[in-house]
């Protein structure tokens, strides 16, 4: 070993390096001065890239700067070996180092081949200034982004803070995490005592049941819920409404729960005076004896009707629908429904508050048609101004209808009738005039007799005729073709009667009491027949020899509205064996048949003269009082 180490730096037989160039000074020192120079470099690398090295601890690949660091301190070793030989031939020595720096440059090249992908992978200056460039670009971005974030967070929480409504944070359960001022203010107390405690002290004892269930009813599906609770202020119970809102992380986990809540107090109250007023305004419609309805001009059907209209239509609960869509149109008149449909067009031009009169049928329970007076008026419009709804107010007025159509058709019949008494009047004038031309040809003929007898029956004849035309003269001439007046036809007849026998005046005297009493044409004619023969009889026998007298007519009712007919004179009287029914007097026989005619009774009376009285009843007497 020993012998091999004096070898290695043994100069032997070797001459030295400078016999080569001749020993030349200039030629020896520009080598000595380039070997030197080369060594200081290249020991003097190796420091920089160690000092590099062990100051850029986060350098990739360090390794490689080691080995090239090693690589080049051999080289630099090589070039002082050449120097060293120039005088001392230790070529082993020298050709040893050569060797090793050999070795190191062979391990060098090999190790860089696998390392040359991963070291162009490296970006390069420009890329990396490039790499910097847009790294400062999204440096200065991101502090604006932080800027922006601090100035909107800064917003946030002043909108938050600034808020009326009440915004606040809670755990599952019930600790709150947040609360804003408003929420302090309103219940009067600071963030720092409520923060960490729970919700549940300031809701009303009642509503805790209500509350815990509608929050524990959200979930991921349902994550959002409207509470409507009372709360407990400063001792008063006072009405809220929330929303809550379930917030989640960005990988979908609840976190807590946030909530945004009001006073509704007043909203409360006006909803409790508003539900008071609308009972009180439906107590009203309910109890109102006319019909109410709101009518939809859109859909054409009412939207809502008090009870009244189906209470005055006669029809049972459930039995029509008046909400329903067909709705008035089932009991609604063809006729008034294409007029109602037409109406449409005519509520665009008619403003808030103008009444519109219309009549309207309804189809009672019964089949009947009633008739209601309608007033209407817009009750709401639609944006653009445009009605929408118009309320009304519908009165039953059959019954006035009823009667007006009863009083046109009286006004008819009284026209009708009007045109009949004329022709009635025209009636009694022509048989009146027929009568009198009868009662005319027979006093003709009368004057032409010479027999006594038959010129007494002619003369009976006559009269008869002229008591007959006399009701018929009366009817015509009188506004009531009904009735006759018996206060004014008795003494016309009796007057006439008078006037056929030449009675003188100052011989006998007629006394008439007679009630004013009104009969019918079939009753007035048998009681002028009866007066005209009981009164000729008394002209013709009462009175003999020009003896003078007075005749007596009396007409009276009784109390069970009867008539009571009396017929006297004071002349000579009867026998006292004289029956009336068993007479062969043609005039008295028909005073008979008449009062039997007139269902009535006749009796006749002897002392003192002769008197007749007949009663008899009918349903046409009219007795003015």
């Amino acid at each position: 070993m020993l012998n091999a180490i004096q070898t290695f730096f043994s100069t032997g037989s070797f001459i030295p390096h400078g016999h080569c160039y001749l020993w030349q000074p200039g030629l020896v020192g520009l080598h000595i001065l380039a070997d030197a120079l080369i060594a200081i470099a290249y020991y003097s690398i190796p420091i920089t890239l160690l000092y590099f090295v062990r100051q850029r601890r986060d350098l990739p690949f360090r390794w490689v700067f080691l080995l090239f660091g090693a690589f080049i301190v051999a080289c630099g070793t090589t070039h002082l070996l050449e120097i060293l030989t120039l005088w001392h031939p230790v070529y082993w020595l020298s050709g040893t180092i050569k060797m090793a720096t050999a070795a190191i440059s062979i391990i060098t090249a090999l190790e860089l081949i696998p390392l040359m992908p991963k070291l162009l992978a490296i970006p390069s200056p420009v890329e990396l200034e490039r790499a910097n460039r847009e790294l400062e670009h999204e440096i200065v971005e991101r502090k604006q982004i932080d800027a922006a974030l601090r100035v909107s967070e800064a917003r946030y929480r002043a909108i938050v803070e600034d808020q009326t409504e009440l915004i606040t944070r809670f755990e599952a359960d019930g600790t709150l995490t947040f609360v804003n001022e408003a929420y302090c203010r309103y219940f009067g107390v600071s963030r720092e005592t409520i923060i960490g405690s729970r919700y549940a002290p300031i809701v009303f004892e009642e509503d805790h049941e209500y509350v815990d269930h509608q929050v524990r009813s959200m979930n991921r599906d349902n994550p959002f819920v409207i509470i409507e609770n009372r709360v407990i202020v400063d001792g008063a119970v006072r009405w809220t409404q929330w929303h809550n809102r379930m917030l989640f992380d960005k990988d979908g986990q609840f976190v807590e729960f946030q909530s945004v809540g009001r006073d509704i107090t007043k909203i409360k109250e006006t909803k409790a005076a508003l539900r008071e007023s609308q009972r009180f305004a439906q107590k009203i419609a309910d109890t109102s004896p006319a019909t109410i309805y709101v009518f939809d001009l859109v859909e054409q059907r009412n939207i809502y009707a008090n009870h009244q209209l189906t209470q005055q239509l006669g029809y049972a609960d459930g039995e029509i629908q008046p909400l329903a869509p067909a709705f008035p149109r089932e009991i609604l008149h063809p006729d008034d429904w294409a007029t109602l449909a037409e109406s449409v067009t005519l509520w665009q031009t008619v403003p808030d508050g103008e009444i519109l009169h219309v009549e309207r049928r309804l189809k009672a329970c019964d089949g009947e048609w009633r008739y209601f007076q309608c007033q209407e008026t817009v009750f709401a419009r639609d944006p653009d101004g445009t009605p929408k709804q118009t309320l009304g107010v519908a009165v039953d007025v059959t019954p006035a209808k009823r009667f007006e159509e009863l009083r046109q058709t009286q006004a008819q019949l009284q026209a009708s009738l009007k045109e009949k008494e004329v022709l009635l009047k025209e009636i009694h004038h022509r048989v009146k005039n027929n009568l009198q031309i009868v009662y005319s040809l027979l006093r003709l003929q009368y004057r032409r007799v010479t027999d006594e007898k038959a010129a007494s029956i002619l003369l009976e004849s006559q009269n008869r005729i002229k008591s007959i035309a006399l009701v018929h003269e009366k009817l015509y001439r009188s506004d009531d073709l009904a009735h006759i007046d018996l206060s004014q036809y008795i003494p016309n007849l009796v007057s006439s009667l008078f006037s056929s026998y030449n009675t003188r005046s100052n011989a006998i005297q007629l006394k008439t009491d007679i009630e004013r009493v009104l009969l019918d044409i079939d009753t007035a004619i048998p009681c002028g027949l009866i007066i005209n023969e009981l009164v000729s009889n008394a002209l013709k026998y009462a009175f003999p020899a020009e003896q003078t007298g007075e005749i007596a007519i009396g007409l009276h009712t009784t109390i069970d509205r009867n008539l009571t007919l009396t017929i006297s004179d004071n002349g000579i009287g009867i026998p006292p064996t004289f029956d009336l029914t068993k007479m062969d007097s043609l005039g008295l026989k028909l005073v008979n048949d008449l009062v039997h005619q007139l269902e009535g009774t006749i009796a006749m009376h002897g002392s003192h003269g002769t008197a007749f009285e007949i009663t008899f009843s009918s349903n046409e007497v009219l007795c003015e009082v």
